[in-house]
């Protein structure tokens, strides 16, 4: 069973968080390529529908699928959203 989110990074109202700031600086890439990555990571299963507005940003979109989190970011991440985290 596939898990399409659709609007991954938050539409009209972005994902914020420092963790996602931190992983992108570590990382060079933009927040938006860290979030979808993280993502596509979290499952095999993962379908993401992201939209985009231009061929660059479809060229970013695309990048994220080959960007590779360290795993200490990956945990920082994991925690957006939770009620500990």
């Amino acid at each position: 069973m596939a898990f399409v989110p659709f609007f991954p990074l938050g539409g009209f109202s972005p994902l914020q968080s420092q963790a996602l700031t931190d992983a992108a600086a570590a990382v060079d890439a933009s927040r938006q390529q860290v979030a979808l990555a993280w993502l596509l990571q979290r499952s095999t299963t993962m379908a993401l529908i992201p939209g985009t507005s231009s061929i660059g940003h479809l060229r970013d979109n695309l990048a994220a699928a080959s960007l590779e989190l360290p795993a200490d970011a990956v945990v920082e991440l994991d925690k957006i959203g939770t009620a500990t985290g």
